[in-house]
C-alpha cells in the first residue's frame, strides 16, 4: 500500500501505529492518499520514496510517499493452538490489567476475531489466572 508520512519519520522497517487524521485533513488534496491505512493497526514502512508533499500538520512542514505492510505483532495464544504457520481467530484472554504480561496478551493493532496467521512461535508465559499461554507473532 501506498500512503503519507511526517519526513521524518519516513525510514524503512519502521513500525508505527496508523490512528486516523486531523480535522484539518478532511479539506486536503492529499487526504485519500493520506488517510488510506485501517484506524488503529500496525504497519511497517518497507519502502521510501523521493517524492514529498507539503503539510502544515508535520513539524517538519512535509510528508513523504511512503510503502507499508500490515505488521507482524508479538501476542499471546493458547499454547495448544500454537503452531508455527497455522491459522486461528485472535482472541484477548481475560485478564487483570496489573499483569506483567499484559501488553501481548492485550496487543495494539489486533482486535478479537482478527484472522491471524502464527508466523514464529515464542515461550509459554507464566499467566497468573493459569490460562496455558504461548507467545507468537503473528501477521494478519
Amino acid at each position: 500500500m501506498i500512503t503519507l508520512i511526517g519526513t521524518s519519520l519516513a525510514k524503512k522497517g519502521l513500525v508505527f501505529t496508523y490512528n486516523g487524521g486531523s480535522k484539518k485533513c478532511e479539506s486536503c488534496r492529499f487526504k485519500r492518499t493520506c488517510l488510506n491505512l485501517e484506524e488503529g493497526r500496525k504497519y511497517m514502512i518497507t519502502n521510501v520514496k523521493r517524492v514529498t508533499h507539503k503539510c502544515p500538520l508535520h513539524k517538519d512542514g512535509t510528508v513523504q510517499t511512503i510503502e507499508v505492510e500490515p505488521a507482524t505483532i508479538r501476542a499471546v495464544v493458547e499454547s495448544k493452538k500454537a503452531y508455527k504457520g497455522s491459522t486461528i481467530i485472535f482472541r484477548k484472554p481475560d485478564c487483570e490489567d496489573e499483569c506483567d504480561n499484559y501488553d501481548i496478551c492485550h496487543p495494539e493493532g489486533l482486535y478479537n476475531d482478527d484472522k491471524c496467521q502464527i508466523e514464529e512461535i515464542g515461550p509459554e508465559v507464566n499467566c497468573k489466572n493459569g490460562n496455558s499461554l504461548t507467545e507468537v507473532i503473528l501477521s494478519h
